[in-house]
């Protein structure tokens, strides 16, 4: 778009006053015949002599000027000089407008430019004779009007003209004039054309009242499409952003409405034929966003100037589809706070807002599962009993009872205000619009979020395992992963288990099985049990213990595949190297992966999970991560690590739950300092561990696995401190020494004297 259409744009007013008076000259005229006539009459007492000579004169003008304005070539040459007239005006304008100037001086130079161009490229003889002829007939028709002015001046009583630059004498018309210039001052778009064009110039023409109404007129004509084009250019930018915004929040809005019509959630023929007409739309809109986008990196100033004014109409069209796009979905249901996860985490992170002050309705606690938070561990130990009398059931485990607190049953919730939405499972977010999308299409608006989403269990079918997907074969993650395999248990009594995986689950599974008197085989590749954790002598007292239970032990080799039966029930296990184990159940422990899928590309990730400071803030403002998914820096080690434990998880969905507070008030919170801690029981065994395992390690005590009470641990030393300690069969007092001297790190001189000393060396401190 080039210089001259904003010119045209501009003037086009003053255009068509020059236009209008060229097919209405008439009536300009009989402006001037009011003023003869007017000035007539008041000296009307000198004898109808002079009033006729007034009206001689008036009407020997009209006729020359109409005479003039009849002719079309003359009509149009006196346009063009009126178009070069306003473009000066204009320009000169756009001078003084506040904050314009850069705008003047590219205006003027297109200008400037553009006239040199033109006169290069069309100038002939012909053009130069035509353009003098034009100056001689405008000035031919000055002359006329002044003569016309100056003969009913003489005829009036040689009082000077009401209008004249200079000081009337009749005192009110003076003070007539300096209101009405006062007046016109007042008009911001009047003040610009004034500082171009004096006042006077407009009363020499035509009767004070009808000057300053036309020099108004004009004014808003000619600036006020310039102010809104430099409105538009400045607020582009701002309404970009919006627009952009606005289409993202669209973007999440079609895609739930297209989830909800791909499932057959709308009802109706015509409705669902009008949610169709929507999404087309919504399309077509998306394209000519797109567009404007492209036309925008040309960074013109006209071009952003005039997209300025699309844009701004595309903000308010793309505001009343998404009106329209909600009121399909029905309600966005919005939360100050929203903890997206069931789990140990998110029970935890509930009781710490109810403490660290939480209004009714502010938090909501989304969970796939159908159950208040509970303790997961539960799940691998006492909930796996057949006998119910013995069995651990809810509401005995929901949390916080693992960490010795008070159950936090469903009517807690209800009481604090805080909504479990449960059975709802979260599948789209939109972090940037702090937006949740669920399966059953529900919107879900938080202004902090709590990513809770913990781990999902590794598959077999993963790997396309052969037979993989028999029957029989469990996974244990869940309050219903646990269900399912009891009920196997009971169908399934005296049968034959086996456990694949030498890890947590694959070790406190074989106990619950071989409790539940089943005949017990466990099998994982690895050269010892928990290879991450324990060291081979560790390792080998606990393989010994289970192997004077009863159970079996297959190291180094992994399964490869599965046998089943007719009606798809496993009934054995393919080993690598042919051989087979019969099988009436088989658990599958292997390990786990954290839940970060719905947040690829929104957060930074590190190690496998999300990446957070010390106080569990991600990547996005008002996102925090907890538990299983985040990585974090672990003070006492300057490092990150991402850690699996039900004590992590507590732990750190209060400090973060801290953290958000302390961000709201403004308190001092220090960061999160914690020290690395697991445990687990088994049969009648125990065991604890803190800090880290790396380094030298020193095994001390007793590790008879026959002994009625074995009590056995060890240290890990490294750089000559100790920086981490292992704890079978202690005391509570004892577990709490060995937690101490693994955040101390004291220093070690005697390796021997350290193992002489044992247990009593952590009791020192």
């Amino acid at each position: 778009m080039g210089i001259w259409d904003l010119i045209s744009w501009s003037t086009d007013s003053v255009k068509g006053f020059w236009q209008s008076s060229c097919d209405h000259g008439s009536t300009v005229i009989t402006k001037g015949k009011e003023v003869s006539v007017d000035a007539l009459q008041k000296v009307n007492h000198h004898g109808s002599a002079a009033i006729s000579k007034g009206r001689v004169v008036s009407c020997t003008a009209l006729e020359k000027v109409n005479h003039h304005l009849s002719d079309p070539e003359t009509r149009s040459k006196i346009s063009r000089v009126a178009t070069d007239i306003a473009k000066n005006a204009t320009v000169e304008g756009l001078k003084t407008i506040p904050g314009a100037y850069p705008t003047y001086k590219i205006v003027s130079k297109s200008i400037s430019d553009d006239d040199q161009k033109f006169k290069s490229q069309n100038k002939s003889k012909k053009q130069e004779e035509a353009l003098k002829a034009l100056q001689a007939t405008v000035s031919k028709l000055e002359k006329e009007v002044d003569v016309l002015r100056e003969e009913a001046a003489r005829q009036a009583v040689k009082t000077k003209p009401r209008n004249s630059v200079q000081a009337s004498e009749n005192p009110e018309d003076e003070m007539q004039f300096h209101w009405m210039k006062e007046e016109c001052q007042n008009h911001v778009y009047v003040k610009y054309l004034l500082n171009v064009i004096p006042i006077q110039v407009f009363t020499r023409y035509l009767p004070m009242a009808s000057s300053f109404n036309f020099v108004i007129g004009s004014a808003k004509f000619i600036f006020a499409p310039i102010e809104r084009c430099l409105n538009c250019k400045r607020n582009f930018d701002e309404n970009m952003k919006i627009l952009q915004k606005l289409l993202k929040e669209l973007n999440t809005v079609k895609e739930v409405i297209e989830l909800r019509l791909s499932a057959e959630i709308h009802g109706g023929a015509m409705q669902t034929e009008e949610v169709k007409n929507w999404l087309d739309d919504v399309q077509r809109i998306k394209t000519e966003i797109e567009i404007i986008e492209h036309k925008a990196k040309e960074k013109k100033f006209l071009s952003r100037a005039f997209l300025g004014r699309t844009v701004e109409e595309k903000v308010v069209e793309l505001k009343a589809f998404l009106r329209k796009g909600k009121a399909f979905l029905g309600m966005v249901k919005s939360f100050k706070y929203i903890i997206v996860g069931g789990g140990v985490a998110a029970g935890y992170a509930a009781r710490e807002f109810d403490r660290q002050g939480l209004k009714p309705g502010q938090l909501a606690i989304i969970s796939k599962e159908s159950v208040a938070p509970y303790e997961r561990p539960t799940l691998s130990k006492g909930y796996l009993n057949r006998n119910p009398k013995a069995a651990a059931r809810l509401p005995e485990f929901h949390v916080c009872v693992g960490s010795g607190g008070d159950r936090l049953l469903p009517d807690w919730y209800k009481e604090k205000g805080i909504q479990l939405i449960l059975g709802t499972e979260i599948v789209k977010v939109n972090l940037a619009l702090k937006t949740l999308v669920s399966a059953a299409g529900e919107i879900f608006k938080f202004q902090t979020l709590i990513i809770a989403t913990g781990s999902t269990v590794i598959r077999l079918t993963d790997f396309k395992v052969e037979g993989a997907d028999a029957k029989n074969i469990f996974y244990l993650r869940e309050l219903e992963d646990a269900d399912k395999l009891v009920e196997s248990i009971k169908m399934k009594k005296h049968g034959k288990a086996v456990i694949i995986g030498g890890g947590y689950i694959g070790l406190e599974v074989a106990a619950a099985m071989k409790i539940n008197d089943f005949d017990v085989t466990m099998v994982y590749p690895d050269p010892w049990c928990m290879p991450r954790l324990f060291t081979p002598t560790i390792a080998a007292f606990y393989e010994s213990y289970y192997e004077n239970k009863g159970i079996k032990i297959i190291k180094g080799t992994v399964s490869v595949g599965f046998n089943a039966y007719a009606n798809g029930e496993v009934k054995g296990v393919k080993l690598k190297g042919g051989r087979v184990l019969e099988a009436d159940i088989v658990v599958v422990g292997v390990g786990v992966r954290p839940l970060t899928a719905l947040f690829k590309g929104q957060l930074e990730e590190d190690k496998g999970g999300i990446k957070t400071d010390g106080f569990f803030k991600t990547s996005m403002p008002g996102v925090y991560a907890v538990g299983d998914v985040a990585t974090f820096p672990i003070k006492l080690y300057n490092e990150t690590r991402r850690v699996e434990h039900v004590d992590h998880a507590r732990k750190s969905a209060e400090h973060a739950v801290k953290a958000i507070k302390a961000n709201e008030t403004g308190k001092e919170l220090e960061e999160y300092d914690y020290l690395p801690y697991f445990y687990s029981r088994i049969f009648e065994l125990s065991w604890q561990f803190y800090g880290d395992n790396v380094g030298e390690s020193l095994f001390f005590r007793d590790d008879n696995p026959l002994s009625q009470k074995p009590k056995f641990g060890s240290y890990w030393i490294k750089d000559g401190k100790v920086v981490g300690a292992f704890l079978e069969g202690g005391t509570a007092e004892e577990n709490k020494a060995i937690a101490k001297v693994s955040r101390l790190n004291p220093p070690v001189e005697n390796l021997d004297q350290l193992k002489k000393e044992g247990l009593s060396f952590a009791s020192k401190f």
